[in-house]
């Protein structure tokens, strides 16, 4: 089956799967999987390679079979329509995007609780591995794991290159055209976002990050390569 899919996408594959193993595996060997996922930078947990690493973990096997089914989805075209090099750039350009609107989201609860952006840094709180808290209000600093952030980006380029491409998205009965369908799921995100409901497990604004970052990179290189062949 492996062998159908184009390169690019399968090698992603394989990593998240080899990420979930990982994830099962290394605590039985003392190792605690959660170093590879995503912590706010003020957080005494964070480390930089986490900014790569938890593009290929996932919070449980749900959460692994709807990324990979959607990455599966959307990779295959995306990566035939740009090629390997530039289908592996959006994917992980579009990850960084989302964590950098995740970051920024973080960071503007932070400041509205505490007055600055790293009060763990300034020695203004005490032991900020998930969070600070000051009284009866906390910001939580993750950890945040998934390949939601780049997958949106991806989706993002589905629908800017396919924009009347008709989708079926999960318990809708007909068909919607992608151009409608994608703003309608980030428009879901954005409300979620705003609304910060109490065990949300979902990071709305890296959805939300991934899916402008792709769309600004494929519209870049359309753009360029528009420009080239029209001269």
């Amino acid at each position: 089956m492996l062998q159908h899919i184009p390169p690019g996408l399968r090698n992603l594959v394989i990593l998240i799967a080899l990420m979930g193993m990982a994830q099962i595996a290394l605590p039985n060997a003392g190792f605690d999987p959660v170093q590879f996922y995503l912590f706010y930078p003020d957080s005494e947990a964070f480390k930089p390679w986490q900014l790569i690493t938890h593009m290929f973990a996932h919070g449980g096997f749900t959460h692994f079979l709807f990324n990979v089914i959607a990455l599966v989805s959307f990779g295959g075209i995306i990566e035939y329509k740009l090629g390997t090099r530039r289908f592996l750039t959006l994917y992980f350009v579009s990850g960084l995007g989302a964590a950098l609107l995740h970051f920024i989201s973080v960071g503007y609860e932070v400041y509205q609780l505490t007055g600055t952006l790293f009060p763990g840094h300034e020695g203004m709180v005490e032991n900020t591995i998930y969070g600070v808290a000051r009284g009866n209000q906390s910001v939580s600093y993750g950890p945040m794991l998934g390949a939601s952030g780049a997958i949106y980006g991806i989706m993002a380029a589905f629908a800017f290159f396919y924009p009347n491409e008709e989708m079926v998205f999960l318990f809708i009965p007909y068909p919607i055209k992608a151009k409608y369908l994608v703003p309608i799921i980030l428009a879901i995100d954005l409300i979620f976002g705003f609304t910060n409901l109490e065990n949300d497990p979902f990071a709305h604004f890296a959805h939300l990050g991934g899916a402008l970052t792709g769309f600004l990179v494929v519209k870049f290189w359309f753009r360029k390569w528009f420009r080239s062949n029209w001269r």
